[in-house]
């Protein structure tokens, strides 16, 4: 039984206003429900903005992708498919790495191996 929160009750209420045979939700359509529900437009653009900005820097690999996943959790429609999600990853890498990068960005390269050839 979940726990008497605001979320378990905007939740319990989504879930009996929708259909029955309704699909079930994705990860990426409930986090989208959830963030305009209790997340304030305001926080929503400042998390947008970050997302857009980001770059490697004089960050690691690694620094750089746990600061992209952590903004792209908060801003799931900036990075809508993978294509999208590689595609801004690749764009903040420094540019020697971006210039390696360019074959992955078109092959059927998934993030967790753009992020391994990145490495």
């Amino acid at each position: 039984m979940l726990e008497d929160t605001p979320y378990s009750s905007w939740w319990e209420a989504y879930e009996r206003r929708r259909p029955v045979v309704a699909a079930p939700l994705t990860w990426q359509q409930f986090s989208g429900l959830f963030l305009e529900k209790f997340v304030p437009q305001s926080r929503r653009e400042e998390l947008r903005k970050q997302s857009e900005q980001l770059c490697q820097g004089d960050m690691s690999v690694t620094q750089y992708e746990m600061q992209f996943l952590k903004l792209a959790r908060h801003a799931i429609w900036l990075v809508p498919t993978d294509r999208e999600r590689i595609r801004r990853f690749i764009d903040g890498l420094t540019f020697q790495l971006r210039l390696l990068m360019t074959r992955e960005r078109v092959s059927g390269t998934t993030f967790d191996e753009v992020v391994d050839i990145a490495h």
